[in-house]
């Protein structure tokens, strides 16, 4: 959340400014790190954000960085650049931002330091590529390669939900189909077996049962989806429950591949970013690991920084980790070795980019009939069920009367 902070610095002055953190007391330690002797804090009630929103949309974040390097590489000033944007068609979330950044900018701050204290807003490979571009005097140009980052992000994503669109309609409406049939259906048979007196098979009696449970204690059966469902999310929010569940995720059958080919193509596009704007190439991994959306491919992020600061070569310590694919290694290597490491990392990149969406179609080519496979064997184990009575009577009628 967000506090507004009253502290003296080293020479008696007393400073005023707004910072997010976890709480008040973790705001006491950040601001004493800083030098700063806190006076007085207090949540910022007034600021006029939304609380329940943690960041705004990639789309606006890409729109706005458009337009501030837009205005920037049009010779126009940092701050004013800021306050003609602050008066554009923003939501009010993100307006609300420009509008305290701008006011830290006529505080003194750095933009760098004024971007650090919105850390739900942008991300630690945002602030680190605004600071490469500061340090430089290259904003306008960290500016346009952050474009080009937020531009492929935003297509590789809006590619993937769009072609898990139309699966997952199909599954939602072979879910609803069944439950129509079972809850529905099925029922409409029940007093009928019944005048007829004779033992029903087992595997009718089992359909009824599901049916009779489903109509009578569906809210039992939503209860337990919604508390497994919260447990879980509640789980994965922990450092232990994210890891296993990111590890999981990379280990499903076909769909494991495509979100290791997303990760590693993310990572890369971020390295290069981040090395070709003027980052160590240790800070870059740690950054891209942040970034990559999984946590596993974090771990093992961490794992080859503290290999390399040992002594060890980055090919080396990459190869030991089976979460790297052979090509991506490879391909790091020879930019490691020929130091064109940034235009290689670019490359890898795309490459993952490109098997990202074949290995999707791929997935979507066998999911699709699969999964209409699955609704029809369902639907037919159920027609079973209603008909095999039905013909047990025919059976039992003496056809000579």
């Amino acid at each position: 959340m967000e506090f507004i902070y009253k502290a003296a610095n080293a020479s008696g002055l007393v400073e005023t400014g707004r910072l997010e953190a976890a709480s008040g007391d973790q705001l006491v330690t950040i601001l004493k790190n800083k030098g700063l002797i806190p006076l007085e804090i207090k949540p910022a009630t007034g600021s006029g954000l939304n609380p329940f929103k943690k960041r705004f949309s990639r789309k606006e974040r890409l729109t706005f960085t458009r337009q501030l390097a837009g205005l920037l590489n049009a010779g126009v000033g940092l701050e004013k650049a800021l306050a003609i944007i602050s008066r554009l068609s923003f939501s009010r979330e993100m307006n609300e931002i420009i509008s305290q950044i701008l006011r830290l900018l006529h505080e003194g701050h750095s933009f760098t330091a004024a971007l650090e204290k919105f850390p739900r807003y942008f991300n630690p490979l945002y602030v680190s590529m605004i600071k490469a571009g500061e340090a430089g005097g290259i904003l306008p140009k960290v500016l346009n390669r952050l474009i080009r980052y937020l531009e492929e992000e935003l297509n590789l994503r809006n590619y993937v939900i769009s072609s898990l669109i139309y699966p997952s309609i199909l599954g939602f409406a072979s879910l609803g189909v069944l439950l129509l049939y079972v809850i529905v259906v099925i029922p409409t048979f029940e007093p009928i077996f019944a005048d007829l007196g004779n033992e029903l098979p087992l595997i009718t009696r089992m359909v009824m049962f599901l049916g009779k449970a489903l109509q009578y204690f569906w809210w039992v059966f939503l209860l337990l989806a919604v508390g497994c469902g919260l447990w879980i999310w509640k789980w994965t929010r922990t450092e232990e429950g994210g890891l296993k569940f990111d590890r999981l995720k990379l280990t499903l059958p076909l769909l494991g591949n495509v979100l290791t080919k997303i990760a590693i193509s993310r990572m890369s596009l971020s390295l290069s970013m981040l090395c070709g704007s003027g980052v160590p190439l240790l800070t870059a991994f740690s950054i891209a690991g942040n970034v990559s959306g999984n946590s596993e491919l974090n771990r093992v992020l961490k794992e080859v920084i503290q290999e390399v600061r040992q002594g060890s070569t980055l090919v080396a310590s990459m190869s030991n980790k089976s979460i790297f694919p052979a090509l991506a290694v490879e391909m790091f290597g020879v930019g490691e070795e020929s130091g064109n490491l940034e235009e290689m990392l670019q490359q890898v990149a795309g490459t993952y980019e490109s098997e990202v969406r074949q290995s999707l179609s791929v997935f979507l080519a066998v999911f699709e009939p699969f999964l209409i496979l699955f609704m029809v064997g369902v639907i037919g184990i159920l027609a079973i069920a209603i008909l095999v009575p039905i013909f047990n009577l025919n059976s039992q009628i003496d056809p000579m009367g």
